[in-house]
């Protein structure tokens, strides 16, 4: 049923549908679904959220707006246009859904994705909806999954020149990376070692064989792309 879910919103995406007008460009979306989301009858209180939405923020948070929705409930961050630039939906089932526009819009036809700040946004991003599930009671197990829709003739753009590092664009449309299955929460104290495995595979789409924001012991921020 989770696979369902979000292979079920890729494509609904994919169309630009979202509960809310959003850029339409290429999209990063990132969901994490509880184990008891399946359950017909299962609501969390995310009332608990809606009076203190600060752990609910958008990927790239840059101020945020807020709304219910049918399915739960709506933080957002919009640009000059009014339109949502990202935004971060709870589902009253335990889902949160994030999605942001703005990190992969193309700059003058020019379609790259931002090395550092596409991973540096996302690692930034989890730890405030982790708090959003212990607040409203998820108890682990729970699935994460990260997908970029439209990135077809992406590049990495790099820091930096690295020796052997030639980035090609993104032969695919969507990529869904694999699922992360946590079983406690304990296994996200080290975030960014958590998801190194999604950044590495999104470099291989790029024609690289790795993430080079990591170092050699995955410790991100001092790998070749990022260190000075």
């Amino acid at each position: 049923m989770k696979g369902i879910f979000r292979n079920e919103r890729i494509t609904e995406l994919k169309n630009n549908r979202a509960p809310i007008k959003i850029l339409e460009t290429a999209k990063i979306v990132l969901h994490l679904i509880a184990e008891e989301s399946s359950t017909i009858d299962k609501n969390y209180n995310i009332e608990i959220i809606s009076r203190n939405p600060k752990y609910l923020k958008p990927i790239k948070y840059m101020g945020m707006e807020l709304s219910h929705t049918f399915d739960g409930f709506l933080t957002y961050t919009t640009d000059l246009s009014g339109g949502a630039r990202s935004y971060a939906h709870l589902y009253r089932r335990g889902i949160i859904e994030a999605v942001e526009a703005s990190l992969l819009k193309p700059l003058v036809d020019k379609k790259e994705i931002p090395s550092i700040d596409f991973e540096k946004e996302i690692i930034l991003a989890i730890p405030g909806y982790i708090e959003v599930f212990k607040r409203i009671n998820v108890k682990p197990p729970f699935s994460m999954y990260l997908s970029l829709v439209g990135v077809e003739g992406y590049l990495m753009k790099l820091n930096k020149e690295i020796l052997g590092a030639t980035p090609i664009p993104i032969v695919e449309d969507i990529i869904k990376l694999e699922e992360i299955y946590i079983e406690d929460y304990a296994e996200l104290e080290n975030t960014s070692g958590l998801l190194q495995s999604w950044f590495d595979d999104i470099w291989t789409a790029c024609g690289m064989f790795k993430s080079f924001n990591y170092d050699e012991n995955g410790n991100w921020g001092y790998g070749l792309n990022s260190s000075e």
